[in-house]
């Protein structure tokens, strides 16, 4: 019975992996170098956010166990960590922890190198795609409500086509929307 079960259990982990990119199984390659490299070289800060990386990557492929894996979740989750040590930096540099601050900045920076790394567009180019549809939307009809432009988005091809999340391009429209329609 015992036997059965890890068998089970190593085909399960198998096939998230498989269900992915090649740019995602790189990606996850690539960390899983580094994290050697950095174990090598005694590197704790660079290790220590790798193994926080990968564990955050392996949480996300379970938790969406039916749904491919691919370079836009990897950014996601980036993005989501980035966020997360920013909003640490503003509480430790409120209770005058300066050190940890740092030491979240430094986490921060690696985290961006990776992101970076993926081949997604950057919030830029995001930005500015969502610029120009929101124009575009407000030229067609200038009383178009938030929720409205969010329904006129053909989220099952824009995401492929502009090669960002829907997740970024969700955000970016909500940042946009109210400094293009002044509603």
């Amino acid at each position: 019975m015992l036997r059965r079960q890890l068998f089970n259990a190593g085909r399960f982990s198998r096939s998230i992996r498989f269900n992915s990119t090649e740019a995602y199984t790189s990606a996850i390659a690539s960390l899983k170098k580094d994290l050697k490299t950095s174990m090598l070289e005694k590197n704790a800060l660079q290790k220590n956010v790798i193994k926080g990386l990968l564990s955050e990557i392996k949480n996300a492929e379970i938790d969406n166990k039916t749904k491919h894996n691919d370079e836009f979740g990897l950014f996601d989750t980036y993005s989501k960590l980035i966020h997360q040590r920013e909003d640490s930096i503003k509480n430790y540099l409120l209770n005058k922890r300066e050190d940890m601050a740092e030491t979240e900045k430094k986490e921060i920076e690696i985290i961006k190198k990776y992101q970076e790394s993926l081949p997604v567009a950057t919030r830029e180019e995001i930005d500015a795609k969502v610029a120009e549809l929101l124009k575009f939307m407000k030229e067609a009809d200038s009383s178009i409500q938030l929720k409205d432009v969010f329904g006129k988005v053909n989220w099952k091809t824009t995401p492929t086509q502009w090669n960002a999340s829907s997740k970024s391009i969700r955000s970016s429209i909500v940042a946009q929307f109210k400094s293009i329609f002044g509603h």
